[in-house]
Formats: C-alpha cells, structure tokens, sequence
C-alpha cells in the first residue's frame, strides 16, 4: 500500500484540502475554518494520502493525542478508492503515534467503518444516543470505540 500512496503531514494550511476532500467523504462536510481551527489546538496529528499515479488525494485522517490518549476525530476515503486498505493503511499510521489509548466515534449504521475498527481491535465502550443527524433529520446513535495499543 504504502508504495502506491504519498503520505504527507498535515497542518492548518491544508485546510482547503482536508474541507474538500472532507465533502467528498461525507454528506456534510467540515468547512475550512473548521479544519484550520483544530489545528490552532494541541495535539494534532494527521496525514493526507495522495495516489502516486494520478497525484491525487484519496483519504485523510486527523487525530489529537494528549498525554499518551488519542481521539480519531475523522477519518475518510473518497468513495470510489474504498475497498482499497487505504482506511487500514491511514489508521495504522495514527496507532504508531506513539499512543497508549484510541477513542473515536462511529455511526452505529456505518458498517464499512465497524468493519474497520473491529479488523484493527477496536473496542465498543460506550453510546451516545442519537448523536449524528442525517440529511433526510433522522438521528444515529453513535458508538464510542477504544483500542489499547502496545
């Protein structure tokens, strides 16, 4: 995989990027300033994923880490590149952040990226109730994962 990618770290200034490809992803995505603004805060990590052949991105994944625990705070492939291992390739670059403890949220619905999680040992720990909205108003409880990592 990783001969066929171009990983680059991310900053705020690839906020432009990280909004759009954020869209292409997802039904709503994270504006620009959403995407600079996390970047103002501690903790951040992430990194973009470009296809060596058409130099194009195809998925991302933004990660804060304090103090040895880490929140996946989104991570997406475009749609017609899933399938591929880049999602698996993505978050296991983010578990070697030198991290003891992954949390992250997922739609109880979204069965790709449960598939996902579990494959890389993550853990249902908790629910939120109707935490994500739909874009036809409906509501989504969402499952909090963990993953102990090492």
């Amino acid at each position: 995989m990783s001969d066929a990618l171009r990983i680059e770290q991310v900053k705020g200034t690839h906020a432009e990027i990280l909004s759009a490809l954020h869209g292409h992803c997802f039904s709503e995505a994270w504006s620009p300033e959403s995407m600079a603004s996390l970047f103002a805060t501690p903790g951040m990590h992430g990194v973009i994923a470009t296809d060596r052949a058409s130099d194009q991105p195809v998925g991302f994944i933004l990660m804060r880490a304090i103090d040895g625990e880490a929140e996946i705070l989104t991570i997406g492939v475009l749609p017609e590149a899933r399938g591929t291992g880049i999602g698996t390739f993505l978050l296991g670059i983010m578990l070697e952040e030198g991290v003891s403890t992954v949390f992250l949220d997922v739609a109880e619905d979204n069965e790709a990226a449960l598939r996902l999680y579990r494959s890389s040992e993550f853990e249902v720990v908790g629910r939120r109730a109707a935490y994500y909205k739909r874009e036809d108003g409906t509501r989504v409880d969402s499952l909090t994962m963990k993953r102990v990592v090492g």
